[in-house]
């Protein structure tokens, strides 16, 4: 071999060497970048972890500082009577927050910054404002809640975290957690469920119900059949599919491990079961009996509820009386009349021969109004409208019937029973109506959900010695104050009109029922735009049927979690509903769509398919209801713990609401 052949054949060798190497090298290289990242994603996975772990722990001990806030300690009267948040409230809440809670989490290794950000009132805050964790806040949305009126607080716990470990350059999250601190009743922080561990109660969920929220339950029961009832009272049963809870399911038992399995929920999403420590029952009878006691004496009348109301009705009629006898109408001017305008006689089934009553129909009549009336009265609006601006007390029964407008501006008493009834126009009730017997409110006029020329308005508050009825029918109704009803409680549409549910009772109202609560064929919207709910209260069974009775979604194909249907034609129940006792539902030929909630105190039993149901007797199969709608859906509508509604029972401490976390 030539001397320069060999020289070549050296450099050849030398230059894929040097390849090799270089190759080699940046092999090595990448594969050590490679753990490196890995190693690094590791640790940010592990640091974010940690610091998830540090809200929750943060949110657990929250509840213990809470309940060293008795909420009694900081409630008082004005000299108006009206009850209000003493300012002492917020500092000590604060504190607490700022050298209980933030101050031994903020020097963990993993955690660069930690604080809690108030969003209550009219713009945020730092607890702490002398270690905030982002230059500028202002941007922030807040509630605006009147916390001097108001318990309820909204919180932002915001985190960034970092790696301790430098040499795996920086590593940064923002993690916020927002906590609703609410003094309402804790089964408003559900979409449904049943507080008993007794024995054949708790929830029943027979089918296939769908809950978008929380779920409470201390015994749980699931069964594969819905049921359903016949006109006739038969009970027959539809297979189907599990029911679809997309959100948590809370609990203050263990009773509900063994149920936690894919077979027994919808699609085998299995929801994550969670602790409740902090569920407080309300005291119905006592909270019922204050808010009853608080309206009869800002009406002037001393009388009482107390244990199960069986002699209220009696001791209002007393109360009236004897706080107004010293002031009887003399009406001889009012035309007297035997036996009732013959329009109203169908409508109140009342023709005794004895029967007398004074027809007020003329406005110079309504002037004499002013004092206790002996005898029935009847104020008809028949061809001219009338404005009473007195305060109207009759000793016996009251009928407020019109065609044209009808407006009281000042409190009614009446010592039996009291009709609400419009024909045509406007009724509106500006202030308290007392009524020691029934009060019955029905509404005839077609105002197609435009309240501004027709129907019935009541902007004050409703008390009835015994049931109190409202019937819409083909009509709107809405009611703006708070309802007390010492015996039952029910709303009634009309079941034959076209289409079927064109009957709305308008709420901005808690309800106290003394016993037994009905709704059936009517839509209940919340007032301000269904901003607003009913809230109602039983202390017996609640009963809610033939809502959009064989009504169906359209379309009715699910559009993936959590399987809420946009329909502009079915209307959700704008409310939260519960009971001391008992309820059973049916989502099979009814179309139960609730925003707000649903609980029982013993027994909440739910029967529910999936899909199209044009019959009773031509229900879908199971094979065909998967995909399709729930036929009972309640939407959990969260906005009822930011709201102030002072009627309701208060419990003892704030309780938490835990809102989404976000990662950055």
């Amino acid at each position: 071999m030539l001397k320069n052949e060999r020289g070549n054949t050296l450099i050849t060798v030398l230059l894929m060497s040097l390849i090799f190497t270089v190759l080699g090298m940046s092999i090595l290289a990448a594969s050590l970048g490679g753990a490196k990242r890995t190693e690094t994603r590791e640790s940010d996975i592990s640091i974010t972890y940690d610091s998830v772990k540090v809200i929750d722990q943060m949110t657990s001990e929250l509840a213990g500082i809470l309940r060293n806030l008795p909420l009694e300690d900081y409630r008082r009267k004005n000299t108006e009577g009206k009850l209000y948040v003493q300012s002492k409230f917020d500092i000590d809440l604060k504190n607490k927050l700022k050298d209980d809670l933030i101050a031994p989490y903020r020097t963990k290794e993993n955690i660069s910054c930690l604080n809690i950000i108030d969003l209550s009132g009219n713009s945020a805050s730092f607890i702490d404002s002398s270690a905030p964790c982002i230059d500028d806040i202002s941007d922030y949305d807040t509630f605006n809640i009147e916390m001097g009126n108001d318990f309820t607080r909204v919180l932002d716990i915001i985190i960034v975290t970092k790696n301790p470990v430098e040499t795996e350059g920086k590593i940064t999250r923002t993690l916020r957690k927002r906590l609703i601190l609410s003094p309402l009743p804790s089964f408003l922080k559900y979409a449904a469920g049943s507080f008993s561990d007794n024995n054949g109660s708790g929830l029943f969920l027979n089918g296939s119900a769908n809950f978008s929220g929380n779920v409470y339950a201390n015994r749980l029961t699931i069964n594969e059949d819905a049921e359903y009832e016949l006109r006739n009272g038969t009970i027959k049963k539809q297979d189907t599919n599990m029911s679809s809870i997309n959100g948590d399911l809370y609990s203050s038992t263990a009773n509900l491990l063994p149920l936690l399995k894919e077979k027994y929920f919808y699609k085998d999403h299995v929801p994550e079961l969670k602790h409740d420590s902090q569920f407080i029952n309300i005291d119905f009878e006592k909270t019922m009996n204050e808010e009853a006691n608080e309206l009869l004496s800002s009406n002037g009348i001393p009388a009482f509820r107390t244990g199960n109301g069986r002699t209220f009705s009696e001791e209002i009629r007393s109360g009236i009386l004897s706080s107004f006898a010293i002031n009887i109408v003399i009406a001889e001017q009012v035309k007297k009349q035997s036996g009732l305008p013959e329009i109203l006689q169908e409508i109140v089934n009342n023709n005794e021969a004895d029967f007398k009553s004074y027809l007020i129909n003329k406005l110079e009549d309504a002037s004499m109004l002013n004092g206790l009336i002996h005898g029935d009265v009847v104020i008809m609006a028949e061809e001219t409208s009338l404005e009473l601006n007195e305060k109207l007390i009759v000793d016996g029964d009251l009928y407020l019937v019109n065609f044209e407008d009808l407006t009281i501006n000042e409190d009614i008493l009446v010592t039996g029973r009291t009709h609400l009834v419009n024909f045509n126009g406007k009724l509106e009730i500006n202030d308290d109506l007392l009524s020691a017997k029934d009060i019955i409110i029905e509404s005839y006029a077609h105002n197609n959900g435009a309240l501004s020329s027709k129907g019935i308005k009541v902007k004050g508050n409703l008390l009835s010695g015994k049931n109190t009825a409202i019937n819409a029918l083909n009509t709107s109704i809405e009611i703006t104050g708070t309802i007390i009803s010492n015996e039952s409680f029910t709303i009634n549409g009309d079941e034959t009109g076209e289409p079927s549910e064109n009957d709305q009772v308008i709420f901005d109202s808690v309800v106290y029922a003394g016993k037994r609560a009905n709704i059936s064929n009517v839509n209940i919207l919340g007032s301000e735009n269904n901003t607003k709910q009913l809230v109602l209260m039983a202390k017996d069974d609640l009963l809610l049927t033939r809502i959009n009775e064989f009504g169906n979604f359209d379309p009715d194909e699910e559009d993936g979690m959590p399987y809420i249907p946009e329909d502009e034609i079915i209307k959700p129940l704008k409310g939260f509903f519960y009971t001391e006792k008992d309820a059973e539902l049916y989502g099979v030929g009814s179309l139960f769509y609730i925003n707000g909630g649903i609980f029982a105190k013993e027994k909440l039993i739910i029967n529910a398919i999936r899909g199209e149901a044009d019959s009773i007797e031509n229900l879908p199969s199971k094979s065909s209801q998967l995909d399709k709608y729930s036929r009972f859906i309640v939407n959990y509508d969260q906005n009822v713990l930011l709201q102030r509604i002072d009627t309701l029972p208060i419990v003892q401490h704030l309780q938490i609401f835990s809102d989404e976390l976000l990662i950055e």
